[in-house]
């Protein structure tokens, strides 16, 4: 029964959603009522309450898990305590940036007829400087823009930015640096002419790089760097090409077991258990 109720849960939103893309501007359910592709602005919010719902389940098994792992000191527990240290503080920073930028809205909104103001001032007389328009507005306006700018230039600090700009990217950027050390070494390995598919990946990787470097096409007198462009424009991109109708045969195909309920890694031992 378990794997029937997972079989229809999956089936009823593969066949809905084919309905909505064939049916686009077909007509309507029922006298006066909507069209099937309509009601897809319904269904999305409803699939949002759902994601709501499961990100909120998901940060739940994680802490689970890792306070599991942390309580019973199993093996690399202590990068379990850094996962609920990273996560709070990124929590307390995004509750930060909110109250900072609540702030400034509060003190700029004031400000922003005070700066519609001296742009409407700059265009109907176009030689007057912006000193000259602020001395022109209201001394309300001019408290408001005050306040604006002493709030700006006293608080530069940006919570969320600095996470992105200081902790996220150089987390990215080291990993991607090991990323492409482990990935040199894979292509060294790789390139050593063991097979014929092997000295054939070997002589276009020569070519690429060496037809993309000026000192190959230097020493070859420009035709590497001709061969290496046919390379990424002509047979790199058949392969690319390739590799997408594959991915979409693959994709239809095991779109159509899961439809079917052949898919036992999802539902088990199949449709049919019980």
């Amino acid at each position: 029964m378990r794997a029937i109720l997972i079989w229809l849960a999956l089936l009823f939103p593969a066949v809905y959603y084919l309905l909505v893309f064939f049916a686009e501007g077909g007509p309507p359910l029922g006298e006066g009522g909507l069209r099937i592709d309509e009601t897809d602005v319904y269904v999305g919010r409803g699939i949002i309450i759902v994601l709501a719902l499961a990100i909120g389940l998901g940060v739940i098994n994680l802490f689970a898990h890792h306070a599991k792992n942390a309580v019973n000191k199993r093996k690399d527990w202590q990068y379990s305590i850094i996962v609920f240290v990273s996560f709070f503080v990124v929590v307390a920073a995004l509750l930060w940036q909110y109250r900072v930028s609540a702030e400034r809205a509060r003190v700029a909104d004031p400000a922003l007829p005070a700066l519609q103001q001296i742009d409407e001032l700059r265009k109907s007389q176009p030689g007057l400087t912006i000193r000259e328009a602020q001395a022109a507005l209201s001394p309300e306006h001019q408290a408001a823009l005050q306040r604006m700018r002493a709030y700006q230039e006293r608080y530069h600090f940006q919570p969320r930015e600095f996470c992105v700009n200081y902790v996220r990217r150089p987390l990215e950027a080291t990993v991607m640096a090991l990323l492409g050390f482990y990935i040199t070494y894979a292509a060294y390995r790789a390139f050593r002419l063991r097979s014929l598919e092997a000295t054939v990946m070997m002589l276009s990787a020569a070519i690429v790089i060496l037809g993309s470097d000026s000192l190959g096409g230097w020493l070859t007198g420009g035709r590497l760097t001709v061969w290496a462009d046919f390379d990424n424009r002509v047979l790199n991109s058949g392969m690319q090409r390739g590799l997408a109708i594959g991915i979409g045969v693959a994709t239809i195909a095991a779109s159509l077991r899961i439809m079917l309920g052949l898919e036992k890694g999802i539902m088990g031992s199949g449709r049919g258990e019980q």
